[in-house]
């Protein structure tokens, strides 16, 4: 609040002000008021006042008063009510109001929260009518990186209150100094934060004053987790004004100081390039210059910048080259001094910094070819670092390796080493490290790789193992599968003719062989192959359990596949035991045994117990991994499947855009991950009725899979499946008739008529044909929907025979005295 002696500085600097020409108003403003943010606010709102001469004496005079009031306003003394909230301390005072510690003092549960006491002469008599209805857009945000707000009301003093979560953290600025935080770690915490922002402004609310003291951090389960704190009231929606200005001198942007306060989402946008700017070289950008970080930097002492390149983990060399590799560029474009040549929204915003962290040339800096080069370099050193060192290794290193083992027997153990090295390089490399790489050169290296190995590694069968299946992993991952079977079959061939040493490597063939013939839609080899390696590995090496319940885990949902659902659920669940009794619970392979219990369970329709599981692995992987990571969104994608058998496809929808625009960015938009979710996401839209904004969705992935696995393949039937669903809701009875008779005779051929794919295409059929009037067929197949579903899962599984029963239901309903009771089914 002003004092006596501030309004009478107020009162001075006004004056000066006014005798100033417009232009230059603002800047005096800043030059003479510093960082004392209240003195400049109402500073400026008697400036903004004054271009309305008839208010020239007028506001003034009402903040006169007000400065009077806010004198006389006392701190609430502890164990004041507001509501169902009782006042504990003060903690914390801004030009808004004062900000209280709480807790929930009507008994109906424990919390602690933070109650912002809005002062009343900062909230007029006319702003009290919107107060509540401001409250509730701010109740709406539901985001991680967002303080909740809890509830809001005006007390009968008149005195409005806002209660939110109470953050326990620290200014992210401050928190990323304290750890050392690098600069990828410091644009991977923004990015959290500005998803936040970014959903903000989807429910119509902008912030108006970011800047690092409102995004506070803490550590979840060792994860720093940033939260956005004290949007206030500061918002507008549907274009009517609703605030005041706000903002911190350093992070506003220039228009917020301006008469009329006409801001949008773009002055947020400015200041998240203010806090990017701070992040990166540990100062405030200056409001009346447009230098870059890394300009900022260079002009610092030289011990200075040890000291602000110490704290990001990091040199001043390799602090500039990162600076100049993206983030120069991204934080100038978001704090230009014209709206227009900011960035237009967060999400342009955010689509920058993630390519900045994926080494792809953020689209700021424009057509700078060597930065591209640099980045094409950096994005896949692991993949160019690995063809490059194989090149070496395998056409030219691997012939030295081999005449060194011919030199002397101790150089087996080097030749070992090389191997694991090139395995754990190779092993890490993920599909997404392909994109917009030829991978021809990868192919030849591997194919030269397959063809010398056998001839040159003859003398040591072990490494010949090791290699062979180093070469299988990585055609797989560039979906090479047939090359890949060679491998793994030839793997199994050596350590027969070699009994007793080549044991772990046989099994891990055997392993991934299961994946292989999966794949490849051979399920009779795939549970070939895993019996095999289960039954070596029961009688085997205690050290080779993991592979028996792994092996197990994959053997499930092959039967699965079979129809044999009872026993893949028996099996899954002993498999996921064996890994909790012998696996601490963040190894991968026991996740994997969890998620793919958990699928099961959800196809049997027990989707209380599978949700449970998901959220862990979920939680986990995101602990271990990042929320981006595959392994991460693939948990996220089985999830949101349960959440779809669930029913609850408004709550599905947004988690299914999220992945599909996470998958996006890592595999681009023709790739099997994103595909598969817009199918999802085509039954979430249609479920809810929005049928002609799922038909293209269904419609990508049907001829997406039908181009890459073949109008056969059982991705295909079910993606074929989905979108003759899609032509019924579409009003196109007959062609999805059809669709679903043809689909039923490649089903019956190919899975068999005891199949849950089968018996889903049965009860389309049925639905279809009830459609276009043919009730008695209708009937038939509902029948043998019903039936199929039963010798698939028995009767104890009620969520799997929902949808089965429900369209049996609706045909006899709609065919009610025109069937024989001997033709029902109970």
């Amino acid at each position: 609040m002003l004092s006596a002696d501030a309004w009478s500085r107020l009162t001075e600097l006004f004056g000066r002000a006014t005798d100033l020409p417009d232009a230059e108003r603002v800047r005096f403003v800043h030059a003479q008021t510093g960082d004392d943010l209240e003195l400049q606010q109402e500073l400026l709102a008697l400036i903004a006042a004054d271009a309305d001469a008839t208010r020239r004496l007028r506001e003034p005079l009402q903040r006169a008063a007000e400065a009077l009031l806010q004198v006389e306003e006392a701190e609430v003394v502890a164990g004041t009510r507001f509501g169902s909230w009782a006042i504990e301390r003060m903690i914390g005072s801004g030009g808004m109001g004062r900000v209280y510690l709480a807790r929930r003092a009507d008994g109906a549960y424990e919390r602690e929260v933070a109650l912002k006491l809005v002062r009343t002469p900062a909230l007029s008599e006319r702003r009290h009518a919107h107060f509540e209805y401001e409250c509730r857009l701010l109740a709406q945000m539901q985001h991680p990186a967002i303080a909740q707000i809890h509830d809001a009301g005006i007390d009968p003093e008149g005195r409005a209150y806002l209660v939110m979560e109470y953050i326990q953290g620290q200014p992210i600025s401050e928190w990323c100094d304290q750890h050392a935080l690098s600069m990828r770690q410091r644009v991977e915490l923004l990015i959290k934060v500005a998803e936040g922002v970014q959903h903000a402004h989807q429910k119509g609310v902008i912030h108006r004053d970011l800047k690092p003291s409102n995004v506070l951090v803490g550590s979840v389960d060792d994860v720093a987790m940033p939260k956005i704190i004290d949007f206030g009231i500061a918002m507008e929606t549907e274009g009517t004004e609703l605030s005041s200005g706000g903002g911190t001198p350093g992070y506003m942007s220039p228009e917020q100081s301006l008469p009329g306060n006409d801001v949008d989402a773009r002055s947020d946008v400015y200041s998240l390039g203010a806090i990017l700017y701070e992040l990166a070289c540990g100062a405030r950008p200056e409001a009346t210059t447009t230098s870059s970080p890394s300009q900022y930097l260079r002009g610092l002492p030289a011990d200075r910048q040890v000291q602000v390149a110490t704290t990001r983990s990091s040199t001043s060399t390799r602090l500039l080259q990162e600076l100049h590799d993206g983030l120069d560029a991204i934080a100038v474009k978001a704090l230009q001094h014209e709206r227009g040549d900011r960035y237009a929204s967060v999400s342009l915003l955010l689509e920058d910094l993630r390519r900045w962290l994926r080494h792809y040339p953020p689209h700021a800096a424009g057509r700078a070819r060597l930065l591209a080069a640099r980045k094409f370099a950096r994005r896949n050193r692991l993949m160019v670092g690995a063809a490059a060192m194989v090149a070496v290794v395998l056409v030219a290193g691997l012939a030295a390796t081999i005449w060194s083992l011919r030199e002397a027997r101790q150089e087996a153990a080097r030749a070992k080493v090389s191997s694991n090295f090139l395995a754990s390089v190779l092993d890490s490399m993920d599909p997404a490290m392909a994109e917009d790489l030829d991978k021809t050169l990868m192919l030849r290296v591997l194919d030269d790789a397959s063809q010398r190995a056998p001839r040159d590694l003859a003398a040591y069968p072990d490494i010949l193992a090791d290699m062979e299946l180093i070469i299988a992993v990585n055609q797989m991952t560039l979906e090479e599968y047939d090359r890949a079977i060679e491998h793994l079959e030839s793997i199994r061939r050596l350590a027969d003719a070699h009994p007793g040493t080549l044991e772990l490597q046989r099994l891990r063939a055997l392993q991934v062989l299961g994946e292989a013939y999966v794949v490849t839609d051979n399920p009779a080899k795939a549970e070939a192959a895993l019996d095999q390696g289960i039954a070596r590995a029961r009688g085997g090496d205690p050290a080779h359990q993991w592979l028996m319940y792994d092996m197990q885990s994959r053997l499930a949902w092959v039967w699965f596949g079979q129809g044999k659902m009872v026993d893949a659920l028996h099996l899954a669940k002993e498999a996921l035991d064996g890994f909790i009794r012998t696996a601490p619970a963040d190894d991968q392979q026991r996740l994997d045994a969890a998620k793919r219990y958990a699928d099961l369970l959800s196809s049997s329709g027990d989707y209380a117990q599978s949700i449970a599981l998901l959220d862990e692995v979920v939680q986990r992987r995101t602990r271990i991994n990042g929320p981006d990571h595959p392994l991460t969104l693939v948990a996220r994608r089985d999830r949101v499947t349960t959440r779809l058998r669930m029913r609850d496809f408004a709550g599905a929808e947004p988690e299914l855009r999220q992945l599909l625009a996470a998958y996006e960015r890592m595999y681009g938009a023709d790739s099997g991950y994103p595909i598969n979710v817009r199918g999802m996401l085509g039954s979430a839209l249609r479920e809810q009725g929005k049928v002609a904004e799922a038909g293209p969705h269904y419609r990508a992935a049907m001829e997406w899979n039908a181009k890459r696995y073949g109008p056969e393949s059982q991705a295909t039937v079910i993606a074929r499946h989905n979108h003759a669903n899609w032509l019924l809701a579409a009003g196109q009875a007959t062609a999805s008739r059809d669709e679903q008779q043809a689909l039923l005779g490649i089903a019956d051929r190919t899975l068999g008529r005891v199949n849950p794919i089968t018996a889903e295409i049965l009860r389309g059929l049925a639905e279809a044909e009830l459609a276009t009037g043919d009730r008695g067929r209708a009937h038939q197949h509902a029948i043998a929907a019903v039936k199929a579903m039963r010798q698939v899962y028995g009767d104890q599984h009620e969520g799997a025979l929902r949808d089965v029963r429900a369209t049996l239901q609706k045909v006899e309903v709609a065919g009610a005295g025109m069937l024989p009771s001997a033709a029902r089914v109970d």
